[in-house]
């Protein structure tokens, strides 16, 4: 399921470019866990997820993705990013990493995403 693996996180990120909330949310089981970034604690549970994905979508618009690399170790799927979105006037863009891991039948049951806050300060500094 390695390949399959890597189309799911694929067609995630896809419904995520087409701010369709309620189909993201379906690539997940229902005690999946996000970590934001790699500084606060998880969140648990597709509530909480639905919650943040959005605030995060009530803070910026436009969100497209560049794929750099994406490899698999077993159930762990890595997505190398280029990220940007429209916020506060401007556009940003980020280099970021996603971890997922996802389950046999094609759902993420964890997503960790990696990614430096001083690019985004220093492209609103700008």
């Amino acid at each position: 399921m390695t390949d399959g693996r890597e189309l799911v996180v694929r067609s995630f990120l896809d419904s995520s470019v087409k701010g369709d909330i309620q189909e993201s949310l379906g690539y997940f089981t229902p005690d999946a866990t996000y970590r934001v970034n790699a500084w606060n604690e998880p969140l648990r549970g597709i509530e909480a997820i639905r919650s943040d994905i959005e605030r995060q979508r009530s803070l910026w618009s436009d969100f497209r993705y560049e794929l750099l690399e994406m490899a698999t170790v077993g159930a762990t799927v890595f997505a190398e990013r280029i990220d940007s979105v429209h916020m506060g006037g401007k556009d940003i863009t980020i280099h970021a990493v996603g971890v997922f891991e996802v389950d046999d039948d094609g759902k993420i049951t964890d997503w960790r995403e990696y990614y430096d806050m001083k690019e985004i300060e220093a492209q609103f500094a700008a």
